[in-house]
């Protein structure tokens, strides 16, 4: 069994703000290790489900904030900025599971933690064939299309339910509750890195239960942009259609 771990950084436990997500934020080193805590926690349990390899991309902004020194050693590692798959770069048909480890809820979801879609300041809505999607959606969509199901999700409880909403079979890990954008209240750390643990372990038994969700033949993206000179530039590009 080989799993495919994508792992973003603003759905950790105990990060909440800029501060402990950017490289410049006064708290970053101490995200960085709980980021790292919590791939860690989901290896374990994925191979105590029966995994056999685990690779895991750094898909957090320029993809260099794991521990890399302090990661479980039975994981491969992708890391670095060219990435033509985005944060599911490496993700292929030899693949059994996507695991999307440390997510964050799409722009503009209530009670969710540093909620945003790519880019805050640039998208307010993404959408394919009319149906409105986050990174989780869009990083599952493309893991289904090399056949891979996603079975396990976690950040905030709004990520959770975003997950669900996408394919309810998945399993997933609340491990904090958004109170306001950039305040949320937060499990016990051990605790939740048991949770993860525990709950990755059941992903990997029950895998040969899910199938990847179907993608559509016929794709048409959508984006809503935060400023209308945005959308204006966009109009440049060729096949590109204004609806709004």
């Amino acid at each position: 069994m080989k799993i495919f771990i994508s792992a973003d950084m603003e759905g950790v436990n105990g990060l909440t703000g800029p501060e402990d997500v950017i490289p410049t934020g006064r708290h970053y080193q101490q995200g960085r290790e709980r980021m790292t805590a919590e791939v860690n926690a989901a290896a374990a349990g994925l191979l105590e489900g029966g995994a056999e390899e685990i690779v895991v991309i750094d898909a957090h902004e320029d993809a260099d904030n794991l521990c890399i020194e302090k990661l479980h050693p039975k994981i491969s590692f992708i890391r670095g900025g060219s990435r033509n798959l985005s944060m599911v770069e490496g993700i292929d048909e030899t693949f059994q599971g996507l695991v999307c480890l440390g997510y964050h809820a799409k722009f503009g979801t209530p009670h969710a933690v540093m909620d945003h879609t790519y880019d805050p300041s640039t998208i307010r809505d993404f959408t394919i064939n009319g149906v409105s999607y986050g990174e989780l959606g869009v990083n599952s969509l493309v893991a289904a299309s090399y056949g891979v199901p996603l079975i396990m999700a976690t950040g905030d409880a709004a990520l959770t339910k975003e997950a669900k909403a996408y394919d309810e079979r998945c399993v997933t890990v609340a491990v904090k509750e958004g109170i306001g954008r950039f305040c949320a209240k937060c499990l016990p750390l051990q605790k939740s890195l048991a949770l993860i643990q525990e709950t990755a372990r059941e992903a990997a038994l029950s895998i040969d239960r899910l199938q990847a969700a179907e993608v559509p033949k016929n794709l048409l993206m959508g984006v809503t942009f935060q400023q209308v000179n945005m959308a204006d530039c966009v109009m440049k590009i060729t096949g590109v259609e204004r609806t709004g």
